[in-house]
């Protein structure tokens, strides 16, 4: 009988548009002051538009925050976009769309908004979607489906734990994010959950975001979120707070986010034209995320390069998610495997037809491209720990 139970509700339809919403125009990169009480930033104009000023400075793009129609207008003027709190229950806020009695606040919000380039969208859970309070997955399905059509254009941060029952999400979220902290939780499910959210969002409309814990090594900070960007990640929320305080709006200059951000800024509007990778390949490796020491293989479940691709790694030891962009372009976004050691990356191209290889570098410094000068149809350059490089390619026997 339970069994049949489980059946029924795994069938059950809430009615979740499939249609996704509005394409993505930039990496997501939020900082976030905590959730799902009541405001944490700052309800003097004057200290939040210094805020949003300080959050742009420090690399930044998007805030998760309580809605305020003043707050929204301060966003669009200092180009940050609002992530909305819609967990928010505690008073000054009561944009809580579980509770019943504030479902109207919220639903007013989301039709006011609907189409605004100044709002990212919105953050429905965090944690197990089966400890959807209260409720359960049943429960957030309810308020998904509610959320999507009350704004069909932006998208829907639904999380979790370990990317636990994300296969299970109806319709089109927008957004399948999650949680690992493996730097501070162990390191063993790393590959397993960024693979597995991968392939899952290779199927459906939505992309994958990630909750990124600040590490006092910017190498692995950046690890965790390079070997992301090469599995398709759009969206980043940093977990909890950053370098700009919330009730002074103040900037801290010398906190660890800005030596992430200071590597990957120049990216952001690169990375969201990007799409999703068309496959993710691991090179074989000889040392672990953290430098020591392992058999040389290809860890399960990464797959290798196929022997007929047209790339080839030679030298070094990485992901590498294939691209295309729409312009018909080929790319390759390489990720160091090694968090605290540099690799000197070869990389072999096989010519289409009677074509010459071409091949430019992103320059993470400047933005804007730099021409490798291929020899051979094979080019070489440093990858740094933790780091990710982004590859344009024509002229290959790519499909």
């Amino acid at each position: 009988m339970a069994l049949h139970i489980l059946a029924q509700q795994k069938q059950k339809d809430f009615g979740v548009p499939i249609a996704p919403p509005d394409p993505i125009e930039e990496f997501a990169v939020a900082i976030n002051f905590g959730y799902g009480q009541g405001p944490k930033e700052s309800d003097d104009p004057v200290i939040f538009e210094k805020l949003l000023v300080n959050i742009k400075k420090a690399g930044y793009n998007t805030i998760y925050c309580v809605y305020r129609d003043w707050r929204l207008e301060l966003c669009r003027k200092h180009k940050v976009k609002m992530m909305i709190d819609i967990l928010a229950h505690h008073e000054g806020a009561k944009t809580d769309v579980r509770r019943k009695e504030q479902r109207e606040a919220v639903q007013k919000i989301c039709e006011k908004v609907r189409g605004d380039k100044a709002v990212w969208g919105y953050n429905l859970w965090n944690e197990r979607l089966d400890k959807f309070a209260p409720g359960g997955i049943d429960a957030m399905h309810e308020n998904l489906a509610l959320i999507r059509k009350w704004d069909p254009s932006h998208p829907v941060w639904v999380g979790t734990y370990l990317g636990y029952f994300l296969d299970r999400v109806q319709g089109t979220a927008g957004i399948l994010a999650y949680y690992d902290y493996h730097w501070s939780r162990g390191l063993g499910l790393h590959y397993n959950t960024i693979t597995h959210c991968h392939k899952l969002c290779q199927n459906r409309a939505d992309f994958f975001g990630r909750w990124i814990l600040v590490n006092p090594d910017p190498r692995k900070s950046l690890y965790t979120i390079n070997t992301s960007i090469a599995h398709g990640m759009k969206v980043m929320i940093w977990f909890i707070k950053g370098a700009v305080d919330p009730k002074t709006g103040e900037l801290n200059a010398n906190h660890e986010h800005l030596k992430v951000h200071k590597e990957i800024r120049m990216l952001y509007k690169e990375i969201a034209e990007l799409g999703k990778p068309m496959a993710v390949y691991s090179t074989p490796m000889t040392r672990t995320m953290d430098d020591k020491e392992r058999a040389k293989d290809v860890p399960r479940p990464l797959m290798a390069f196929p022997d007929d691709h047209w790339a080839t790694v030679t030298s070094g030891e990485a992901f590498v998610g294939v691209f295309k962009y729409d312009t018909g372009e080929d790319a390759l976004y390489v990720a160091n495997h090694n968090a605290l050691r540099p690799q000197n990356m070869v990389i072999s191209f096989k010519p289409e037809d009677k074509k010459e290889v071409h091949v430019q570098i992103f320059n993470r410094a400047k933005g804007g491209w730099i021409n490798m000068k291929p020899k051979d149809n094979r080019v070489s350059f440093e990858l740094g720990s933790g780091m990710g490089e982004l590859l344009r390619i024509t002229g290959v026997k790519s499909l």
